[in-house]
This record gives C-alpha cells, structure tokens and sequence, in this order.
C-alpha cells in the first residue's frame, strides 16, 4: 500500500465515521441541526478541512499549469466524440474552449475549497460540491471502467494516480459529502458570513490571477520530467520502473544532418506547430538565433509539424536555424509555450523560457558562463 492509498483509507474511515456517529446522535436527539450533535459537529468540521484542503491540493497544481489541465480536457472531448458518434459535434464545441474551460475548473475548486471550510452559504456550497464531485466520478469511472483515457489530470502532473485510484477517491469523497449534505443547513460561517464571503472570493480572483501569471509565464513549480537540473542524457534513454524512460517517446528526427542535442550548449526552441505560432514570436526566435551564430551555442528548433509547413514557417519569418521533429505530446511536455526555449549545457536543463519573457544572447551566454 502506497502513501495515497492510505491517505484514501483515512479519508474513507472519517467518512464512515462521521455518517455511523451521526446516524446514532440524530436518532437519539431527532434532529439534524448540528448544534445539538457534538461529535458530530466536529467531525462534520474535520471532514470539511481535509475535503477542502485536498481540493486547495488539487485546485492549485492543475491552476499552476492549467495549459496542461487543457490538454487533458481535449482527450475526454475527443474519446467522447468518437465514442458516443451520434454527439460529436456537441463534444467538438469545447475542443476549442479547453483552455477557459481549465481555468475556470481549477480557480473555481480552490474557491469552493475555502468556500467549504469558513462555511460560506453551506447549503449552495454543498450542492455544487455534491455536483462536482458526481460529475468527476462519472468521469473517473469511464476512465477506469473503458480504459479510453489513462490519467484524469485530477492532480495535473504533480501526483498520477491509475484510473481505478482515481475513480476510489472520488467515491470515497463524494461518500464523505453526505453527512455534509445532511447537515448543511446548520453550519455556520466562520468567523461571520461577511468574511466567509470576501475570503472566498479573495480566493477565487488570487487563484484567477496566479493561474493567468503561471499561463503568461511558466508553471510557478514545474512537476514534468524536463524540468531544470534534469539530465536529459540519462531521462531520455535510462528505463525507469515502468519499464520506460521518464522522459519517454524521445526519437528526434533532423530536417538535415544530425545534431548532438546533448553536448555543449544548447538552446532549443520549441514550436509545437509552427503555423500556429504567433508571428512576433516566430520573429524573435530567428533573431536570437542569428545573435548566436558566432557563440558556441547551437540552436536547434523542435516541432511536430510537416516539412512543407516547416519551409513556409521558415520562410515567412526569417528563420535559418536547423530543426527536429519529435512527436507533439513529448514537446507540449517539454515546455507550456509556443514556441518555448530549453536551454542545455551537456544535456542538463539549464532554465527554460516563455515566448513572453524570451532571452538575449547574453542572458543566454551569462547563464552558460561563457
């Protein structure tokens, strides 16, 4: 049994717990009004911290990188869609509304959390609670149960559970709602209703407004394989206990002659595909490649695209540097930005950059110390 498993066994025994404690009270004081039910009082209050602390968990890595998130949202859209054929088109509507929608879901879970534990409007807050979690378990148990989709991004990168974990836990929480629910009515805001309603929309525009700044930028904590200080050499070829390398599916192929990506300085621009990106940042990206060209630093490009949208790309912007294919899930891993920058000295991750914070030569050169 692993660390997460027991975890979900505490959280399952509070749960029992709480509803068998308060089954016994309410039966012998024949009412559900917590202020007459002591021990159930408190446990429905520490239910409601450690419901709310996992949902800040949660909220907050997918909110750290809600781009991610996205990606994972597209993947239900898809499987639906070619599952249930007859709603398709309903189901290709939110492709493109991915990224809002994965925003919204993180900011909105951390704000529910807050909204759970200081007991703001407990009974709409339960409801929603309720829904939420009915919604995820609907989703968790197709994952599990069909095998379509592998990981539910419940934790985003941080923590990957196996589809069965996933479907558990939100039984598990959906089962400690209950008392919650039975109860909802009779809780009281802490430490007022006026302050259990500004904490929880101060929660809600922080988390808004960190989750924008991490999109803007990079993710604030990067959970993925290529993160800084990784030894890309050994990630990428070094079988891991999957029986896989953690940087896995790593098989660049170069439009040209071959480079050694892992020795020397690197710098590596990741454009998932290139006729999507932005036109000012295509442009910047040749221009620091050119402002390298006399250093010993080698700029090598990244994309999933074809070649003949390689020699367009290339073309309209001015762009010389030679570049790799490798698949589009394993760069959209490498960097939330399109394009992105990875840095490598000797194939170690030196820092990596969005398009909007993109280096100069020497930032570059300073951080290589050459």
């Amino acid at each position: 049994m692993n660390t997460y498993q027991l975890i979900g066994l505490i959280f399952a025994a509070v749960g029992v717990l709480t509803l068998a404690v308060m089954g016994v009270e309410a039966t012998r004081r024949k009412t559900l009004n917590i202020d007459f039910l002591p021990l159930s009082s408190w446990l429905t209050g520490i239910s409601r911290v450690m419901i709310g602390v996992l949902f800040i968990y949660s909220g907050f890595v997918k909110a750290n990188d809600y781009v991610g998130f996205a990606y994972k949202l597209e993947e239900y859209f898809l499987v639906f869609g070619e599952q249930f054929p007859f709603m398709k088109g309903f189901w290709n509507f939110f492709i493109p509304l991915a990224e809002p929608l994965a925003w919204f879901i993180s900011v909105f879970e951390i704000a529910l959390a807050v909204a759970l534990i200081v007991g703001w409007r407990m009974n709409l807050t339960i409801w929603l609670t309720l829904l939420m979690m009915v919604f995820f378990t609907v989703l968790t148990g197709y994952s599990h149960f069909t095998g379509s989709v592998t990981d539910c991004g419940c934790f985003g990168e941080a923590l990957k559970l196996e589809p069965w974990e996933s479907f558990v836990k939100d039984i598990i929480l959906t089962g400690m709602l209950i008392p919650l629910f039975l109860v909802r009515k009779s809780i009281r805001a802490v430490p007022s209703p006026k302050v259990a309603g500004w904490l929880t929309l101060a929660s809600f525009v922080i988390a808004g407004v960190f989750s924008w700044a991490c999109h803007e930028n990079l993710p604030l904590i990067d959970y993925r394989p290529y993160k800084v200080g990784v030894d890309l050499a050994a990630c990428t070829t070094v079988p891991g206990p999957e029986g896989y390398p953690k940087c896995k599916d790593w098989d660049p192929a170069f439009e040209g002659e071959e480079i050694a990506l892992f020795e020397g300085n690197t710098l590596m621009i990741i454009t998932y595909q290139v006729q999507n990106a932005p036109a000012k940042a295509a442009d910047k990206s040749g221009n620091l490649a050119r402002e390298l060209k006399n250093t010993s630093v080698k700029v090598v490009g990244a994309t999933s695209s074809g070649r003949t949208q390689l020699a367009s790309f290339k073309q309209a912007h001015n762009v010389d540097y030679p570049f790799c294919f490798l698949d589009e899930t394993v760069l959209k891993t490498i960097v939330r930005s399109h394009p992105g920058y990875m840095l490598l000295k000797d194939g170690v991750v030196v820092k990596k950059w969005h398009y909007n914070f993109a280096p100069d030569a020497a930032e570059i050169q300073s951080l290589l110390g050459i």
